[in-house]
């Protein structure tokens, strides 16, 4: 957020999550993270991790929306975020 006491910290931790670091650690707690095939793929993934998962092909299907599909949805999403969520963002 522009409103953040330290946006370069905010920087910092997003780019730590989406980190092969910050990735494994969103399995580690049974979370399914956004790179999960493209670390499956480069085996990236420890063996026993993998065991405790469904298999990488039932994500293979999942479906992201790109980075134009986000913008044009951008200006509707903040419009509609507090009556929907129940939050007030600046």
């Amino acid at each position: 957020s522009a409103y953040a006491p330290h946006p370069n910290a905010a920087k910092l931790w997003m780019e730590y999550l989406y980190s092969d670091e910050g990735q494994l650690g969103w399995l580690k707690g049974y979370c399914h993270p956004i790179r999960f095939n493209n670390l499956a793929s480069s085996r990236k993934v420890p063996a026993d991790m993998l065991a405790k998962l469904p298999p990488a092909v039932a994500y293979s299907k999942a479906l992201f929306p790109s980075l134009e599909q986000q913008d044009r949805a951008k200006q509707i999403i903040t419009k509609q975020w507090d009556s929907v969520v129940g939050a007030n963002v600046k």
